[in-house]
């Protein structure tokens, strides 16, 4: 009988028979004293058995087909596989290719008792592995009982002691009451967003602070020392740094922000906030209202910086009912024709080829899940070889978080790569057309759904828009940006012969097209 050897191993502090040499030499002298000649190995270094993704075993099950070999001889069942279901699976395909699986280091009979002990090895591989991870758990759900760091993502404020206990970082501690006041205060998150990299504050990984960051951190209950982990959750648990009223006043006004738009004074809704912006400061742009001489009540947009901040900004205020249906009217006259929405079908879908070729960022996540599932496989080999210390312990316990966080944010590129189709597009943009722009009904369906952002300057204006429905966050100076390579609608014409700007007046805006990351936008002049 010939046959192959399978082995396989990751370096540990033991490396006794249990290495690739050690599993080598007890398979070769199990095959002479059964008479069966070796002709080939198959060894996986630093590879886990707990699934079958391993380059060289994969590759002795397809050279199985080949009738190269009558059987393959491995040290014990756990080097085979530690999964049943695939210990079963693959044997089922050497089976069927008239290849044996013999057993070096366990005696297994024939017949049905052989049958019955190899199941229960199998079982008993499987079980080994699922022991250790719940031993893995326990300790994290013991530590998480005391209050202990468990490895996940350390929150901004913090820094953990030799103990494990969570204590205050005055410096990093006083960014987040700040973030937390100025909140309060009224600011917005763009607003301190601004603040912090104006002043070059970065987040504990050195990055700039983002719009999702910010809200994690308003509402992050860490803040006010509740300690959480899975299912357990102990008040008073770590050091506060928020005092419980202002967060929990703050929770309240974002609540009410993400379940009813705060665009409303009185019985008039102001359509165009959280989407207006001040063209000289890019501060937000707020409904306000007031009262005339004659008694009669007026409503326009102010921007933030002119009415709460002591004036740090000129820009002049602007009707409510001037602006809201000026973004209508540009987008029904430059957007909402056929022959627009086709042209701009076609770009969006370019623009997104281009994007979907960039797999950077996805593949810099896959790369670290990578190495972290390495790493924990690497560790378990070692408690497998008996090394299961405080230390080894920690260090899986913080693999393992890592290796959650990795999995969202490869979650997160992977719906970002996701791609909508021509006819998505198209279908999306009509179904804004045959509305009257004089309606307030089809203004704010225009606004609400439609519009991404509104910049507002003093001569012109620049409208982004979604083009499948979803918000993307584009920050201003992006937007302002790609509206610096902005294409006259003139010039589309060589793109179709039915292309064409809307019919020419006397008081013609000059308006041109862009298209951004997730978006595309209009850049329009205004008297």
């Amino acid at each position: 009988m010939n046959a192959v050897i399978y082995a396989r191993y990751s370096p540990g502090p033991k490396q006794t028979e249990q290495s690739i040499e050690g599993q080598l030499r007890e398979c070769i002298k199990y095959a002479k004293a059964n008479d069966i000649s070796i002709v080939g190995t198959y060894t996986d270094s630093a590879v886990s058995g707990h699934t079958d993704n391993r380059a060289e075993f994969q590759h002795m099950l397809k050279d199985s087909k080949k009738s190269l070999f009558d059987a393959v001889i491995v040290w014990k069942v756990n080097r085979f596989g530690r999964s049943r279901e695939e210990i079963i699976y693959n044997k089922i395909k050497l089976k069927k290719n008239g290849v044996k699986v013999f057993y070096a280091a366990e005696c297994i009979p024939g017949g049905k008792d052989g049958i019955l002990l190899e199941s229960v090895l199998e079982g008993l591989a499987e079980y080994q592995w699922e022991t250790i991870r719940e031993d893995v758990i326990r300790g994290m759900r013991e530590g998480a009982y005391h209050c202990k760091y468990n490895g996940s993502g350390l929150a901004l404020g913090f820094y953990i002691d030799k103990d494990k206990h969570y204590q205050i970082d005055v410096e990093k501690a006083e960014i987040v009451q700040h973030i937390f006041k100025m909140y309060d205060g009224g600011s917005t998150v763009s607003q301190i967003i601004e603040y912090l990299d104006d002043n070059n504050i970065k987040t504990a990984k050195g990055n700039s602070f983002s719009h999702t960051g910010i809200a994690r951190i308003l509402r992050n209950k860490q803040y006010i020392g509740v300690y959480r982990w899975r299912d357990v959750e102990v008040l008073n648990g770590i050091p506060k740094i928020i005092e419980e009223a202002l967060f929990e006043r703050i929770q309240k006004t974002m609540d009410k922000k993400e379940k009813v738009p705060s665009r409303s004074r009185g019985e008039v809704d102001f359509l165009l906030t959280s989407k207006l912006f001040c063209g000289h400061c890019t501060g937000a742009m707020i409904g306000n209202s007031g009262t005339g001489k004659g008694g009669n009540s007026f409503y326009y947009y102010t921007c933030i910086n002119h009415k709460h901040r002591q004036h740090t900004c000129n820009k002049k205020s602007v009707r409510k009912e001037y602006i809201e249906k000026l973004v209508t009217e540009r987008t029904v006259n430059f957007i909402l024709k056929d022959e627009i929405i086709a042209y701009i079908a076609d770009k969006v879908i370019e623009e997104q080829n281009a994007e979907l070729m960039d797999h950077s960022m996805l593949a810099y996540h896959e790369n670290r899940l990578k190495d972290t599932e390495n790493s924990i496989k690497n560790i378990m080999r070692a408690i497998e070889q008996g090394v299961f210390t405080e230390t080894t312990r920690d260090r899986l316990m913080q693999l393992e978080t890592e290796k959650q966080d990795i999995n969202a944010e490869i979650i997160k590129e992977q719906i970002e790569y996701t791609k909508i189709e021509r006819e998505q597009v198209i279908f999306f943009l009509q179904m804004f057309k045959g509305g009257d722009i004089e309606d307030k009904a089809y203004q704010q369906k225009i606004i609400d759904m439609f519009i991404h952002k509104v910049i507002l300057y003093d001569d012109k204006l620049i409208i982004t828009y979604n083009y499948g429905g979803e918000h993307n966050d584009l920050s201003i100076d992006l937007i302002e940006k790609a509206a610096e390579n902005a294409e006259d609608f003139e010039s589309m014409s060589k793109c179709s012969d039915e292309l064409s700007p809307p019919p020419p007046n006397d008081n013609k805006p000059n308006t041109k097209l862009f298209f951004v990351h997730g978006a595309f936008g209009l850049l329009s002049t205004i008297n």
